[in-house]
């Protein structure tokens, strides 16, 4: 049912309605060959997703950077791997997984279309939340023009991956940089709440 719902959902959507827009003669071949690269995108995400991670964050950001890295270098855009050995996530799941990869694969996809980086950080920690309960970190942190000046500060996709943050019990956050570029923080809950 879930693969159902986001194959309808997502790639499905997307390609429906590009077609629609084709039929009308409303793309050129660029954008053609742009929306069937994301579509392409998505459906990668929903595969990776039914990986067998043994609830390993690590596992699945390794996933993640190999299907993007590629285009992140032809874009001139340097990656920075700074993740570290974090605990085993209890509650990561196929669904929680798919959840994680849309928010990273958005914020990195905003990297490509708006910052006008060189180079993008990947870093993950163990910190403390605000109640006391450890909690994983992941950042994505570029040196691009940042969020204030690319016009993204309230667009739909932040609302969605806030939205699918919350899904996780998990928070996100999206903010300038002190010098240039833009910060995403995914915090998620060690040990979900019952």
């Amino acid at each position: 049912q879930r693969l159902m719902r986001d194959m309808h959902d997502g790639i499905g959507s997307r390609l429906m309605s590009s077609l629609a827009v084709i039929d009308r003669g409303g793309l050129d071949s660029t954008r053609v060959a742009v929306v069937l690269r994301e579509c392409m995108d998505d459906l990668k995400l929903v595969i990776d997703s039914l990986e067998p991670i043994a609830h390993d964050l690590v596992t699945l950001l390794a996933t993640l950077r190999f299907r993007l890295g590629g285009r992140l270098e032809t874009a001139g855009i340097r990656i920075v791997w700074d993740v570290q050995d974090i605990p085993l996530l209890p509650w990561l799941e196929p669904p929680e997984a798919l959840e994680i990869l849309h928010i990273l694969q958005e914020a990195l996809t905003n990297v490509l279309k708006h910052a006008d980086a060189s180079q993008v950080r990947i870093s993950t920690r163990l910190v403390a939340s605000e109640g006391g309960l450890p909690c994983v970190v992941v950042v994505i942190a570029d040196n691009g023009s940042g969020i204030l000046s690319n016009g993204l500060a309230g667009g739909r996709g932040l609302r969605n991956m806030q939205e699918r943050a919350t899904r996780l019990e998990g928070r996100l956050k999206m903010e300038p940089k002190e010098m240039q570029g833009t910060v995403v923080t995914l915090e998620l809950p060690v040990e979900k709440s019952c």
